[in-house]
């Protein structure tokens, strides 16, 4: 990142901290200025019981629909007032006298006219969206230089032509401007608007929380509306691309460079490994309760946060230590290719685990330290995986740990969060989950098993040798359909799990590459076809276990 992208983050963040020291320290009184931490447990609260959700999806309603009413046709009229000089006349006036009138100060007439309910609160939405963008798409009509409207006469163009052709592309930038701030206006306005005479609604809950005087709550409300307005200006900014690509497609080819350099780095093809015990835990926790969906999302976010805080600090260590060489046929090599520094991958790993430690907390605060020593383990396995002269890869423990903590330890993780309670057979459950994740490991050990000697890394694969690295991989692969069929006739699974049969024959086509190649490059697709065979049978056993529900 640039210096700049780097202040573009850090200025939001240090607001936060400030205004939290600030109040720590008295120099803001608490009383009327909640620090953020109380804010995120109001906003917390709000989003479990599903409060806020039901709000934003009411004032989003009314923004769009309002907004939906005014651009259209004030787009239209716009373009027609520049085209027509009569019809400038016209509308132009209105327009300019209209415009600089509060639009809050006509609620009142609104409502007279047309009730209190949702239809008054739309419209005044849509007024104030109809004029704004009239006047800024007039402005971007009478703009476009006359020359082009005498070209297009010149060979034969009529009205419609000259319209589709040379007013509507030559003006778009103008109104996507003028769209852009006509929505940010609605934003603002539908907050006002439901101050009076609303049941729900962002701008109700504002007010009520003022009314009660619960600061956080009104403190919450206000940085969901911030929220809102950023994501409705990153999407009417991808709008302005594809209606105007001409003006962005330097930024965009730049933007695209930078996004799939870190979608190498992060390497999110490898994020199923952190999905599936979540989802195996939830899975059977929902045979005997209803599931917290609050919970579940979290802890799937959580989890791939760790999963691409591991990834970034597995380039990054490897890199330093020698072992990642343009020789190895990884997945990374930003690194090798100098697309990306070595602090930009190693701080944007601390981040990663930094966001999955955020949310191991609050969970630790909704169900108790058990989760809170899982992800202590679970962090410290992810960073000490390759980091540390006794990292986990380099000295064969590597298949060990990710059969473990991606196993039993995610899976029943997962499982405490919806009832907490330690169950063993949760434990026994996810054992088909933890041998086909070790599997994906000792694939990419088998094929690096040369360049690992080479650099003095010792795997698993290079401990047994060719040959006990191949049975190795034989044992993971199978012991992944074995495990699951003597639990189905221990009666701890149930049989709607043998839906994951369909994938034996891509685990006997997989076990017959190994047992054969020898070359690095022939040997690549078994490394991806095994995670791809975790992918489908993760999520087939999954969906067993929802069938489950049901028979």
């Amino acid at each position: 990142m640039t210096q700049s992208r780097w202040l573009t983050w850090l200025s939001p963040i240090l607001l936060l901290v400030l205004w939290e020291v600030a109040v720590q320290l008295n120099l803001l009184n608490r009383v009327f200025i909640p620090p953020p931490s109380e804010v995120v447990v109001a906003l917390a609260k709000a989003v479990r019981d599903g409060s806020m959700q039901h709000d934003v999806v009411v004032s989003s309603q009314r923004i769009v629909l309002g907004f939906v009413i005014g651009a259209v046709p004030g787009t239209l009229l716009g373009i027609w007032s520049g085209l027509n000089r009569t019809v400038l006349a016209l509308v132009r006036p209105l327009a300019t006298m209209l415009y600089p009138v509060p639009k809050i100060a006509l609620l009142p007439l609104v409502i007279v006219v047309l009730g209190i309910g949702e239809v008054s609160k739309v419209a005044t939405v849509a007024v104030s969206v109809f004029l704004m963008v009239v006047i800024h798409t007039i402005g971007g009509v009478l703009q476009i230089d006359q020359r082009y409207f005498e070209a297009a006469r010149v060979f034969g163009a009529n009205q419609r032509t000259i319209f589709r052709t040379v007013a509507l592309p030559a003006s778009l930038p103008a109104i996507v401007e003028g769209w852009k701030l006509a929505m940010g206006f609605a934003l603002t306005l539908i907050v006002g608007v439901e101050f009076v005479g609303a049941s729900d609604g962002i701008g109700y809950r504002i007010w009520q929380s003022y009314e009660l005087y619960a600061l956080a709550d009104m403190m919450a409300a206000v940085c969901v509306i911030a929220g809102l307005g950023w994501v409705v200006t990153v999407v009417l900014d991808e709008v302005a691309r594809l209606l105007v690509p001409w003006r962005y497609t330097t930024v965009k080819e730049s933007r695209m460079s930078v996004v799939r350099t870190w979608w190498g780095a992060v390497r999110p093809w490898s994020y199923t490994a952190a999905i599936v015990p979540v989802l195996l835990g939830a899975a059977i926790a929902a045979q005997q309760v209803g599931l917290n969906w609050w919970l579940l999302i979290l802890a799937l976010i959580g989890s791939i946060a760790i999963q691409g805080g591991t990834n970034l600090m597995n380039d990054y260590y490897d890199y330093h230590k020698g072992t990642d060489t343009p020789a190895v046929k990884g997945t990374g090599g930003a690194l090798l290719r100098g697309e990306l520094t070595p602090p930009q991958i190693f701080w944007a790993g601390i981040t990663a685990f930094a966001i999955g430690a955020a949310i191991g907390l609050y969970l630790v605060s909704v169900t108790g330290p058990f989760i809170f020593w899982l992800g202590l383990c679970s962090v410290a396995v992810g960073y000490f995986y390759t980091a540390g002269p006794f990292a986990l890869a380099y000295v064969g423990l590597g298949e060990i740990a990710v059969f473990i903590f991606m196993g039993p330890v995610m899976v029943l993780g997962s499982y405490f969060l919806q009832i907490p309670t330690v169950a063993w057979p949760a434990v026994w459950v996810s054992l088909p989950v933890a041998f086909v994740v070790a599997a994906i490991l000792h694939a990419n050990n088998l094929r690096d098993i040369d360049t690992d000697r080479i650099n003095n890394k010792r795997t698993l694969a290079t401990i047994f040798g060719r040959d006990g690295a191949r049975i190795e991989y034989y044992i993971l692969v199978g012991g992944t359909f074995v495990s699951q069929w003597v639990l189905v006739a221990l009666g701890v699974a149930p049989w709607p799990t043998l839906v994951t049969l369909v994938m034996l024959p891509l685990a006997w086509k997989l076990m017959g590459i190994a047992s054969r190649e020898v070359d690095p490059a022939a040997l690549q697709p078994v490394l991806r076809q095994t995670a791809m065979l975790h992918m489908r049978f993760g999520l087939l056993y999954v969906l067993g276990w929802v069938i489950a529900l049901w028979v």
